[in-house]
């Protein structure tokens, strides 16, 4: 399942899209992949009440949350008190609010958090160069450019 701002239609999956479908898709989910862009709605997303909503009779026993998107949807004191309270059975987090993730963090030995450095995703210098030569080349022609950011959403 996948939930998005806007509604999607993918072959084989249920999409859930909106603020009406947010709670329902949480409600269904144990294993909560988050890859949102931070914007002024999703900043400080994942708190003490979303963790609440995931479900909690997955294989695992409980909810686990994947942060590989933005430090700010996280509320990181929620977070902890999410994984110490047993309302999360886990996390991995690739981003943080401060980075790098200061030595003094109580991330770092917590035993439920898997901590990546901030590398879910990486990029080939070669492709990203073909994509901008493209993007140049598209707008010398006086074409359409594609993947701009829209200011309207913040992404």
């Amino acid at each position: 399942a996948g939930w998005s701002r806007t509604p999607k239609s993918v072959a084989g999956v249920e999409c859930f899209a909106g603020e009406e479908g947010l709670r329902p898709f949480l409600a269904r989910t144990d294993i909560l992949v988050v890859l949102l862009p931070l914007t002024p709605d999703t900043r400080g997303i994942l708190d003490q009440k979303l963790f609440s909503t995931l479900a909690r009779d997955g294989a695992l026993g409980g909810p686990v949350v994947i942060n590989a998107g933005r430090g700010g949807l996280q509320h990181e004191a929620d977070l902890l008190t999410a994984l110490d309270d047993g309302t999360l059975i886990g996390a991995s987090l690739d981003v943080f609010g401060e980075e790098p993730l200061p030595a003094a963090s109580p991330f770092w030995d917590h035993p439920k958090v898997m901590l990546t450095p901030h590398a879910a995703a990486s990029s080939e210098a070669s492709v990203l160069a073909r994509t901008i030569l493209k993007q140049i080349e598209a707008f010398e022609r006086g074409e359409p450019l594609r993947n701009l950011v829209d200011r309207e959403r913040a992404y």
